[in-house]
């Protein structure tokens, strides 16, 4: 059995706390106050982790076409439209809870951006294995071409130039230019270290994360993934993501990193917290709606959200797991660290 790699569990695990804490703020309209703007100010890099961590680990981006195919849809687009069904039958049926009952619940599928956001309906997080699936994708046709995997360079460019011109592609597929860029990334920082004795490359990784700190303070822009939104001058954004990716996963890395067991726990198991969280919290904001409950800006109900969100993903993570549909775990296939 493969030993787990303690440190990037360890950021993946930090990246559920974050993006769960994210969207149950976000329900109790908690995101405008200092203290969670000055969090997402330094943390908002953490989506960008899992596209790096992906390419860090790939080992096989290339091989037969129809095989790989079959291997990804299996272990990505499988449990998105699985998900996307799952989500879209409990908004729908909170939805017709409502006095409108069935009208509002139909008014509301019917005013969905089917086309931009995908099958996100009532579980709007999925847009990220969509997007994940595509990065795969398109980095298995790009190293299929000799030498052209040198234009995933340019390709932060194009993710910008989307941006200014209003992020026309369906499916939030904008994102995927970024999400490849930093695929690769990962891929190469993983041959540097591989290269490198661990002392110099603790070195390089603390000197490089010292750049991104003094590079968020003074040069600070910030790249949202999931709707390709840059905030600051594209050069600044540049910058700084890569700093932040390879400074903290390369100090990480290049230290017995110990085993965290609540936080690894869920690093290990994030495909579950992922894709479960977001429907449990919809599922609280309706039903206080429904109660009369005053939801909105309160801490106690921002910790009871968490709370109960974490508690059923860690009782369903085994059940889940064993259902390859839900969690793209298939029989007979490696388990990636």
């Amino acid at each position: 059995m493969k030993t787990r790699n303690n440190a990037f569990d360890l950021l993946c695990g930090l990246c559920i706390l974050r993006m769960v804490t994210l969207h149950a703020i976000c329900q109790t309209q908690l995101r405008g106050t200092p203290w969670w703007k000055e969090t997402m100010a330094w943390t908002f890099f953490f989506m960008s982790l899992f596209f790096f961590k992906a390419g860090y680990f790939n080992k096989g981006i290339t091989g037969e076409t129809l095989p790989y195919l079959r291997d990804r849809v299996r272990r990505l687009f499988v449990p998105y439209l699985s998900w996307g069904v799952i989500g879209f039958v409990l908004a729908f049926f909170w939805l017709c809870l409502f006095p409108e009952g069935i009208a509002k619940a139909i008014g509301k599928v019917q005013t969905f951006t089917w086309l931009e956001s995908g099958l996100t309906f009532g579980n709007g997080p999925l847009w990220f294995l969509l997007s994940f699936f595509a990065t795969y994708v398109l980095m298995h046709f790009i190293e299929r071409v000799r030498y052209l995997h040198w234009v995933v360079l340019l390709f932060p460019a194009i993710g910008y130039w989307l941006f200014k011109q209003g992020n026309p592609l369906w499916f939030f597929m904008n994102n995927v230019f970024c999400g490849t860029f930093f695929f690769y990334i990962g891929k190469v920082w993983h041959h540097v270290l591989d290269k490198t004795p661990k002392p110099w490359a603790l070195l390089v990784s603390a000197l490089l994360f010292v750049g991104f700190v003094f590079a968020n303070i003074y040069l600070h822009g910030e790249y949202e993934m999931k709707t390709n939104h840059w905030v600051g001058p594209f050069w600044q954004v540049l910058l700084i993501m890569p700093l932040s990716l390879l400074g903290i996963s390369g100090i990480l890395l290049s230290l017995p990193t110990p085993r965290v067991p609540v936080i690894n726990y869920i690093g290990e198991h994030s495909m579950v917290f992922f894709v479960m969280h977001y429907p449990i919290v919809l599922s609280y904001a309706y039903a206080s709606i429904l109660l009369g409950h005053p939801f909105r800006k309160s801490i106690p109900d921002l910790i009871i959200i968490l709370v109960i969100t974490f508690v059923l993903c860690f009782l369903a993570v085994p059940y889940v797991e064993r259902v390859p549909w839900l969690s793209g775990r298939w029989k007979g296939e490696s388990k990636e660290k």
